[in-house]
């Protein structure tokens, strides 16, 4: 089997780019022998999902690269699918019009969820109709958790492998020297947007802080914003409370480590329609830091319970309790960080991945 991987690489950086930069680069090594098709949609995080007359001709371009690797002897595609996204769907009724007759198998990986609920709840006959002719009956669905084989039931792919992210670990975490009495410095890191739980975690924070004012918690922001509206609402309440809010800009490398070090929980409430697994959980199961995040989506199958806390989305009374418990009763140290090592590893995706693929040989 050879396997044509269309899909986006990094830049711009993000879960499902970073991810199939792991499976472009780890593959080979595991002897799937590949070809890597770059579709190359978005320019920036900001134009993630977004509408762009530029990004018709860059499907279409991928499209006859693909079909001249199939002719090359590839016989397999491989393809990463919309969420519950009307543009994004489209798109792939444009990629898999063109591209899917050529090849003998289909494998879809599910980054990014939702379709299927979008198909049952929101699409038109017709689009249902379109997309089951399209993209269903693939030979192989990989998803990301047990929770999340909602969209490749949908489509009735016809094997659905659970394949968890990976990402690679820089070695044990820098040890935090911790003063008595300090601030409790709560982390958000990633795409600084509402929909993630930006601001919840900011009110959450606002709100614990009047519980036990002797010992302050502070809020650190890292990543790119959304959009403009979003800056500018963050940049109000970082005014409003400049003792307890700041942005640290977009991080990685050295810097992404050092900021793992000086914070004492992660905090992600997102309510992201097409949440699937997000890595910086991941990361901060390797760098052994707590977290506090959401139950919705991939999320729960991710986080162990002896390091975190779960909440309802949108609930940011239950949000500031939480913290204000997990400062009060912190894990024992090494018990996040042994729970990457057992499960997320990039070499542990890596085999699984590949063992998952030749499954369908």
């Amino acid at each position: 089997m050879k396997l044509v991987v269309l899909a986006q690489t990094p830049p711009p950086v993000h879960g499902q780019s970073v991810m199939v930069r792991a499976l472009v680069d780890g593959l080979p090594g595991a002897g799937i022998d590949l070809r890597h098709v770059n579709l190359r949609l978005s320019r920036s995080a900001i134009d993630i999902g977004r509408w762009r007359p530029g990004k018709i001709l860059a499907v279409l371009d991928a499209c006859v690269h693909a079909v001249a690797e199939r002719f090359a002897s590839a016989d397999t595609l491989y393809y990463v699918p919309a969420p519950g996204k009307r543009g994004a769907l489209y798109r792939d009724w444009v990629v898999m019009l063109f591209c899917r007759p050529f090849f003998r198998r289909l494998i879809l990986h599910w980054h990014a969820t939702g379709l299927g609920e979008w198909l049952r709840d929101t699409a038109t006959p017709l689009e249902r109709a379109i997309t089951q002719r399209l993209l269903g009956g693939a030979d192989l669905a990989l998803v990301l958790t047990d929770r999340l084989r909602g969209d490749a039931d949908a489509l009735a792919a016809k094997k659905v492998e659970v394949v968890a992210n990976g990402v690679s670990d820089p070695g044990p975490p820098l040890k935090r020297q911790r003063i008595a009495g300090s601030p409790f410095t709560v982390l958000f890191l990633g795409l600084c947007a509402e929909e993630k739980g930006l601001f919840d975690a900011i009110d959450a924070v606002v709100a614990a802080n009047q519980t036990d004012p002797a010992r302050p918690f502070h809020f650190v922001a890292a990543g790119a914003f959304g959009d403009a509206a979003t800056a500018g609402r963050f940049a109000a309440l970082a005014a409003k409370y400049p003792a307890e809010i700041r942005h640290a800009g977009f991080v990685s490398g050295a810097g992404k480590q050092l900021l793992w070090s000086q914070c004492d929980c992660i905090c992600l409430p997102s309510r992201l329609g097409h949440e699937g697994q997000p890595l910086v959980l991941l990361e901060a199961l390797c760098a052994d830091l707590p977290m506090v995040a959401t139950r919705w989506r991939g999320i729960p199958d991710t986080v162990p319970s002896d390091c975190s806390r779960l909440v309802a989305p949108g609930d940011v009374e239950a949000l500031a309790a939480a913290l204000v418990d997990l400062r009060a009763n912190p894990p024992a140290p090494g018990v996040a960080r042994q729970h990457y090592l057992d499960r997320f590893t990039l070499e542990h995706h890596v085999r699984t991945l590949a063992a998952a693929i030749e499954s369908i040989l």
